[in-house]
């Protein structure tokens, strides 16, 4: 029976794992309104979020199951803790520039995880002064041009006035399984497992 149950968590595990998650973004933004959606499917689950109505459908083969609403909360106005003489571990300085390179590594790897099945981004923006307006449309020049994206994102660039618009679509996907190995990585190089140990110790 034992067995039974190991080998069922065993296959399940490996579904999860290898199950590819997709991810689509659709936003549109247009006389200072945001519009559009968030979801993420995975095996037969979907979440799928709007922007414009803050709510979330749960799909499951299709069908909505269940609708969560999100509400704005107030802001709330906390009063500072008062100093209760025990001191916070704070980080060292050559842990920080130790965990530089590793971190790194670390966004690249994820990044590359993520396979691009779609993009599409259509921007129209404007600042106060047409020189900064400029200088941005320089810098996005330089990087998409950098990244080969300019078939797939394109901008419009307005020097008359301040304006920020766009219409964007995109769609990745992922597994599971390929973001472990990057995470194993990381956590068994000597430079984390050195500032864990001093964070534990302090």
């Amino acid at each position: 029976m034992i067995e039974v149950i190991i080998i069922i968590l065993v296959f399940l595990a490996l579904v999860i794992l290898l199950s590819p998650v997709t991810i689509s973004f659709n936003s549109t933004r247009a006389g200072g309104k945001i519009d559009g959606f968030f979801s993420m499917g995975w095996i037969i689950f979907l979440f799928r979020y709007a922007l414009k109505d803050r709510e979330t459908d749960i799909l499951v083969f299709g069908r909505k199951v269940a609708r969560l609403q999100h509400k704005e909360k107030p802001p709330m106005y906390v009063e500072k803790e008062k100093h209760s003489g025990i001191k916070k571990p704070i980080p060292h300085p050559e842990d920080i520039l130790s965990l530089s390179g590793p971190v790194l590594r670390l966004i690249k790897e994820l990044i590359y995880a993520f396979k691009l099945k779609y993009l599409d981004i259509d921007i129209r923006f404007g600042l106060n002064d047409p020189a900064h307006t400029g200088i941005i449309m320089g810098i996005l020049h330089s990087i998409f041009g950098y990244l080969r994206a300019g078939k797939n994102i394109r901008w419009t660039v307005d020097f008359t006035k301040p304006i920020l618009e766009w219409d964007m679509k995109a769609k990745v996907a992922i597994t599971p399984i390929s973001i472990l190995p990057p995470i194993v990585r990381f956590v068994t190089t000597r430079q984390v497992f050195r500032a864990g140990m001093r964070f534990i110790r302090d």
